[in-house]
């Protein structure tokens, strides 16, 4: 049975995927209980990044299908689920970190570039094999990829299946980085304490204008920017900056 394990150190708050048997696969309870663990940790102001991962030598291996579909049918299944995930991810207001190990295929890989980061060992690999089985994709994918890697490509992984190594991904735009095996939960600790020592507030306004400037016109995303440094200048982490600036010293931000 799959678990969702969420962990706290200090200011970050790890999303760890636990069912290593079948490579992490998500069994339906296991989606909603994720979900519900990523909308908790988006309002808790203690957590200034996120970081998902799976347990042993894979990320997740999508949805688990020797499990049942609910009696609601898969659009009810969706909604609650991965659904929920996807939307969580892409909307929290602080940077999520996805840690990547081994397949991360179907639902894994929409989840795993629905995170703002993504660090890949080099034994990681990335499919959408949807089509593999006659499914249509879902969690996010044909949302996401498209704005990672442009309409042609996105169509072929998404029909294919294909799948793509951690420095493919790179070359991409699925992956931020690639990394050796031995080394990448060192180099995810470096990178999440760069990010935890960023201006939370700043960087969430980053993503969200990010999201959806993409669908705005050119007045309307600099009518968004506008309203943004409206609600920024009114945080500490503002006065923090200045006052760093003005004391020619490197600022110390709370997130707050």
């Amino acid at each position: 049975m799959t678990q969702i394990d969420v962990s706290h150190e200090e200011k970050v708050a790890t999303v760890t995927i636990s069912n290593p048997e079948r490579k992490n696969a998500l069994s339906g309870p296991a989606c909603e209980t994720m979900a519900e663990s990523l909308r908790t940790l988006a309002h808790d102001s203690s957590v200034r990044c996120v970081v998902v991962t799976g347990e042993g030598d894979a990320f997740c291996s999508g949805i688990d299908l020797a499990g049942e579909i609910g009696a609601g049918g898969p659009a009810a299944e969706l909604e609650g689920g991965l659904n929920a995930i996807a939307t969580s991810l892409l909307r929290m207001e602080k940077p999520v970190v996805a840690s990547v190990s081994g397949p991360a295929v179907g639902a894994g890989a929409s989840i795993a570039t629905a995170c703002d980061f993504v660090y890949a060992a080099n034994s990681a690999e990335f499919g959408w094999g949807f089509t593999d089985i006659g499914l249509a994709p879902d969690t996010g994918a044909t949302y996401v990829l498209p704005r990672l890697v442009g309409m042609r490509t996105a169509m072929e992984l998404l029909t294919t299946g294909r799948r793509v190594s951690a420095a493919e991904a790179v070359d991409l735009g699925i992956a931020t980085e690639a990394i050796p095996d031995a080394e990448l939960d060192d180099v995810v600790t470096e990178r999440v304490e760069m990010l935890c020592s960023r201006p939370t507030r700043a960087v969430g306004e980053a993503k969200r204008l990010l999201l959806r400037n993409a669908h705005r016109s050119v007045e309307e995303a600099l009518a968004a920017e506008a309203r943004a440094q409206e609600r920024i200048v009114q945080t500490e982490d503002f006065s923090e900056g200045i006052c760093a600036f003005v004391e020619n010293r490197e600022p110390e931000f709370t997130g707050r």
